[in-house]
């Protein structure tokens, strides 16, 4: 089971991976896993996507993607690998067998086999505490607004980094670039303050004074 396509998708070339959702992020998921997989069924639980005209129709004409409409998975089944009596289920390595589908109008269920299970029904950014705090993203709903190519927000001293203002790729590794992006727009901002590190001023004139004392008191020796 898995919410990346993108990290994930090539585990499952040449085999059967279902995809949830209905929106532009379900769409790009089953584009990319078409590639790879023989076998992609889209499931979901309305008769219409949420998704851009454009990215539905390709979808739809798509040959290795199979649509499920008025459809939600009840439950995904699997199995545990080299499982005993005594098997520890936290560690244990287990894998996606196939799922149970329920369609919402006539209710009747009936089991679908797989190999893996994307979730694509989209991300909301943990950023509700900084509701009337900080400018948001217009464009991007729950993403905070960033000022030019900079992770600065509307308020001075407070950053972004990583998926709160990133709405596009969403991805660890420009998380982190966006992290180190961030820390040195605050170093510099705390430069343009005249802002220090307190903690490691206080450290140096401790350890100045210390330096200080040990020379006055080896100087009253010597004499």
């Amino acid at each position: 089971v898995s919410s990346c396509a993108t990290c994930d998708g090539f585990l499952y070339s040449k085999k059967h991976v279902v995809v949830v959702g209905g929106g532009d992020a379900a769409m790009e998921d089953a584009l990319v896993l078409a590639r790879t997989s023989d076998k992609v069924t889209l499931v979901h639980r309305r008769d219409a996507f949420r998704a851009s005209k454009i990215l539905a129709d390709r979808v739809q004409a798509h040959p290795s993607i199979t649509i499920e409409w008025n459809t939600i998975i009840e439950k995904i089944t699997g199995e545990i690998l080299d499982g005993g009596d005594d098997v520890d289920l936290d560690s244990a390595q287990k894998v996606v067998t196939g799922v149970i589908l329920k369609d919402t109008v006539t209710g009747e269920t009936r089991q679908l086999a797989c190999d893996a299970v994307f979730v694509a029904i989209g991300h909301s950014p943990n950023t509700k505490f900084l509701e009337g705090v900080v400018e948001f993203d217009p464009e991007h709903q729950g993403y905070l607004k960033t000022q030019g190519r900079s992770t600065r927000t509307s308020v001075p001293g407070i950053f972004a980094a990583g998926d709160v203002s990133d709405a596009i790729y969403r991805q660890a590794i420009t998380s982190a670039g966006s992290g180190a992006a961030a820390a040195l727009d605050a170093e510099r901002w705390l430069s343009e303050e005249g802002l220090g590190n307190e903690a490691a001023e206080l450290e140096a004139e401790l350890l100045a004074e210390l330096l200080a004392d040990k020379s006055s008191e080896q100087q009253t020796t010597h004499d």
